[in-house]
């Protein structure tokens, strides 16, 4: 629990976990196919020989993840703010209040009662 500007903020636990899920949950599926083909005869027909069809998976792109890392980021930044009892917003440091006030926007930190 977190005490700022006389307001109680904690981590939304269930938005956390719901968000980490559907970024690792996403993958990229692409299908590879090589057809090799025999020219038989004096007329050099072509026909199929072989085909190999290949399949090639991969974890989401690279925006998936500068996203999950920043909100890892910024929880950290919030966690480790060493403050002691109600916190001034405005005595925050701009990083610390950055993170605060996105992670706040996203509803990854919400107003809780005492």
């Amino acid at each position: 629990m977190l005490k700022i500007d006389g307001e109680y903020y904690a981590l939304n636990v269930k938005k956390i976990c719901d968000f980490i899920s559907e970024r690792t949950n996403k993958e990229i599926v692409e299908n590879e196919i090589l057809d090799t083909f025999d020219f038989s005869g004096e007329s050099g027909e072509k026909s199929l020989a072989a085909k190999t069809v290949r399949e090639l998976k991969s974890p989401g792109n690279g925006q998936e993840n500068i996203i999950y890392d920043l909100i890892k980021i910024f929880i950290i930044q919030v966690i480790a703010y060493d403050g002691d009892g109600d916190i001034d917003l405005h005595d925050l440091p701009f990083g610390t209040k950055l993170a605060f006030n996105t992670l706040l926007l996203e509803e990854f930190l919400v107003k809780i009662d005492e």
